[in-house]
């Protein structure tokens, strides 16, 4: 009877923020999907900035371990951990595929080391002390976006990356702006990343659309290549 009287205690808006958190969690199971398939058919990451895919990491770890850190409802955040999970994948597959330079070993083992380190460092913060996760990711999600939008232009097309994911990240990140504010309230930190992303994933969306016919014409040069 008691989860009935909840039910009945709340009102419609919570119940929809509620909603929609679920939804975007469940979302973003499949968040990553798009680009897998993507590299995989294409066996290539061509448009992929190795800085961009690190830093993304980095950055949804940060959203995700700061609120489940701070304890608040796995509604407002479970996303971010998600896709944390799915970037991980993403740069396994990068090391795998990139060529031209490809990723040396060296690079691999320094960045699995500084990865484990980060987590010791993250798993150790006070409390208090959390706030410093969501300080350090308004640079780095800047710093992430921003790599990947400087790729895109320097080689005007978009490669093996997902347009459905960036909407998705799109989507999901204004969605989180509402569900913070009913979720969470008025985390400054929590809401400012969300809508910084949600500036800098609409800029690379553009892109998309930009650079579409470079794009189908890279893919043409990249089969006429594989077939010689």
């Amino acid at each position: 009877m008691s989860s009935v009287d909840d039910i009945k205690n709340l009102d419609l808006v919570e119940i929809v923020m509620k909603l929609l958190g679920m939804l975007i969690i469940v979302g973003s199971m499949l968040n990553k999907a798009p680009l897998f398939l993507n590299i995989l058919k294409t066996k290539s990451v061509a448009g992929m900035s190795p800085p961009a895919v690190y830093s993304e990491c980095l950055m949804y770890a940060n959203a995700g371990f700061y609120s489940y850190l701070q304890g608040n409802p796995f509604t407002a955040y479970g996303e971010t951990l998600l896709i944390t999970f799915q970037s991980v994948i993403v740069i396994l597959l990068m090391w795998k595929f990139k060529v031209e330079p490809k990723v040396s070993m060296q690079e691999r083992m320094v960045v699995s080391a500084l990865f484990a380190i980060y987590l010791s460092v993250v798993f150790s913060l006070p409390t208090d002390q959390l706030y410093l996760l969501l300080s350090i990711n308004m640079p780095v999600t800047f710093f992430s976006r921003g790599s990947q939008i400087y790729c895109y232009h320097s080689v005007k097309h978009t490669g093996s990356q997902s347009v459905i994911t960036n909407i998705m990240n799109f989507t999901g990140s204004a969605i989180r702006v509402m569900t913070t504010i009913n979720l969470v309230g008025f985390d400054i930190p929590m809401l400012a990343g969300y809508g910084i992303s949600l500036l800098l994933n609409s800029i690379m969306i553009a892109q998309f659309v930009i650079y579409k016919e470079n794009t189908a014409t890279y893919f043409k040069e990249l089969e006429a290549k594989k077939k010689e």
